[in-house]
């Protein structure tokens, strides 16, 4: 088995909530109204839930306090630009979350051992519909029809053009999503959120038809999930066995000096092989650098326009990262 990273278009924001085991795979608030929808999904199955001033009529305590979780969801910030300290958004997820434990452990119950998850499972989900009402003075869910509700699709529809001959096209069943600890099912996402599509798809294009040495550490494109109706769903990327760990986190002040010269060295020479390629890394910073279990730097995310010579400044910055005292 090949293992590769994944990578879904989606545009919205994933709040994993293990303390309710569940995560949210999206937040929709209307900008004309105080309407809103929860996406949560748990084990297979999501759960739509919407919420409204309505809703909530019967305790005015309750619907002022949705109200004030919905302007802190609309905006994180105070009018003088300082975060505002009275609302958390994940506070308003807890609260509306918080009276559909027992329902997510019976409806979406844990799976049995050796569960096969593909794309096409996770793009696919048995939708259930529900909506948070105040009843005697209690949060409580109320299954409804679903009616003006649904889970926000994924995939991008995209010329030709933009793909490479050399990459493979799969469909989303033939995705398997790796699962290593049966708890991880629960929360079976997207690894990321990519917004600019085409840039990157046009930079790995470009890293795939250069001359580059087949063993230079950054993150390439391996292949390409299309659905059925040839819309884009994902990108298959080289695997990086680091657990999610970034330069910036590596990078501490008691790391041997001998460590940090060797980071800076590899990252340094793969830019200069990119650049030698006419290839723009284009956000270079500790945080689009991971260090895997071999102790060896890898450059990833090439989704955003830049220059040569903001790669080099990029890159001196991240040298002075690495080295100060400071680092963390």
């Amino acid at each position: 088995m090949v293992l590769l990273d994944v990578e879904l278009f989606q545009f919205a924001d994933w709040a994993i909530f293990r303390e309710v085991g569940a995560f949210i795979s999206a937040c929709c608030v209307r900008d004309d109204d105080a309407d809103s929808q929860l996406d949560v999904r748990r084990y297979g199955k999501c759960f739509c839930i919407t919420m409204a001033p309505e809703n909530f009529v019967d305790s005015p305590p309750i619907k002022q306090q949705y109200l004030d979780y919905l302007a802190t969801e609309k905006s994180d910030v105070t009018d003088n630009g300082n975060m505002a300290e009275d609302y958390n958004l994940e506070d308003f997820y807890a609260w509306a979350l918080e009276p559909y434990l027992l329902l997510f452990e019976s409806v979406a119950p844990a799976p049995k051992p050796n569960l096969r998850i593909t794309i096409y499972d996770f793009l696919h989900p048995e939708v259930f519909h529900y909506s948070l009402r105040a009843v005697d003075g209690e949060l409580t869910p109320v299954q409804s029809d679903g009616r003006g509700a649904g889970i926000m699709p994924l995939g991008i529809q995209l010329d030709n053009s933009a793909f490479s001959l050399a990459w493979p096209l799969f469909l989303p069943k033939e995705i398997e999503i790796c699962i290593t600890n049966p708890e991880d099912a629960i929360f079976v996402s997207p690894r990321k959120v990519l917004i600019n599509a085409l840039r990157e798809l046009e930079n790995y294009k470009r890293i795939t038809e250069s001359n580059l040495d087949p063993d230079i550490r950054i993150c390439s494109l391996l292949g390409v999930v299309k659905d059925d109706e040839n819309q884009l769903i994902g990108l298959l990327l080289t695997y990086i066995d680091c657990d999610f760990l970034t330069l910036a986190c590596a990078a501490e002040p008691d790391t041997p000096a001998s460590t940090k010269q060797k980071w800076v060295d590899q990252v340094t020479g793969t830019l200069t092989q990119l650049h030698e390629a006419g290839i723009v890394w284009g956000d270079t910073k500790p945080d689009n650098i991971l260090i895997d279990k071999n102790d060896d730097a890898w450059i990833i995310d090439f989704e955003k326009a830049g220059t040569i010579e903001g790669d080099l400044q990029g890159l001196e910055k991240t040298v002075e990262y690495v080295f100060s005292e400071r680092a963390e």
